[in-house]
């Protein structure tokens, strides 16, 4: 080989999407989604984050639905890496699931845009309650209540109860960190189509907010601005909002987590003890 070939092969650019699997597909999709919202996250948009063509993306995923899925693969198993979240009930069964639901509200915070395909994409089977879609992790926490003596109605009990307080209250409060960082990709529909019609998105919760509600949410600095940003919540005809606007626009997310995360605990002690 002369040294122009040589110098030719070592200066050949690389293949474009070269090194692409399933699992950079994902991350790229969480990624943008991250920053713009699920209605972001077309598969052209992946594409071009990954730097190739559409219908690469098609040889190692067949949808994007099966994408979306892997995005919530990836955020739930977020907790395999969460050094507060036990495996096993070291310190009693109160400790362990404490400590498994502040896990899974950081992964909600973490990726706030993203969190209503977790809480309401259908799971593998009707019985997986989000957030904790995870089967590994069910196993674990339903074999570790076990362990600490509960029967299984009590198992049972305590695995509705843990998902459906935590279901309500982190959609609730990434609802809320998201209207304080709205992005182009939230909502129930995204770009339009081709047609000129927006497309649903898949985890949507509720439509796009107008660009005057947008702004005058991100403007808000006092309370009543906070309570309304739109200024259209008469007080005449909601007197007792308006007298407890100062409370109601307070942020006790974290408080309120603590507080009915030992109510729900109680609950769950009551049907053991």
């Amino acid at each position: 080989m002369s040294a122009s070939d040589t110098e030719s092969s070592e200066t050949k650019p690389r293949r474009r999407g070269r090194g692409l699997t399933a699992e950079r597909i994902a991350q790229a999709t969480l990624d943008l989604i991250d920053e713009q919202g699920v209605g972001a996250a077309s598969m052209r948009a992946i594409a071009g984050r990954l730097g190739v063509e559409a219908m690469s993306l098609y040889k190692h995923i067949r949808t994007r639905d099966e994408i979306l899925d892997a995005v919530i693969d990836l955020i739930v198993d977020e907790l395999n890496d969460d050094d507060e979240v036990l495996r096993t009930a070291e310190h009693g069964w109160r400790d362990y699931l404490t400590r498994l639901a502040r896990g899974v509200r950081r992964y909600s915070l973490a990726h706030p845009h993203a969190f209503p395909l977790v809480a309401t994409r259908p799971a593998e089977a009707p019985w997986v309650n989000p957030p904790l879609r995870s089967l590994t992790w069910i196993e674990s926490m339903l074999t570790t209540l076990a362990d600490e003596g509960f029967d299984d109605e009590q198992v049972l009990f305590a695995y509705r109860s843990f998902n459906s307080f935590l279901l309500g209250y982190l959609l609730m409060e990434s609802g809320a960190k998201t209207l304080h960082d709205p992005q182009p990709g939230d909502g129930s529909f995204g770009p339009q189509s081709e047609e000129g019609t927006p497309e649903a998105v898949a985890g949507g919760l509720t439509p796009t907010r107008t660009d005057d509600e947008t702004e005058a949410v991100a403007e808000a600095e006092t309370t009543h601005e906070r309570l309304d940003p739109q200024d259209d919540i008469d007080a005449q005809e909601f007197p007792t909002i308006h007298r407890l606007a100062h409370g109601l626009a307070e942020d006790h997310f974290g408080s309120e987590f603590d507080r009915a995360l030992d109510d729900m605990l109680e609950r769950i002690a009551a049907q053991v003890e």
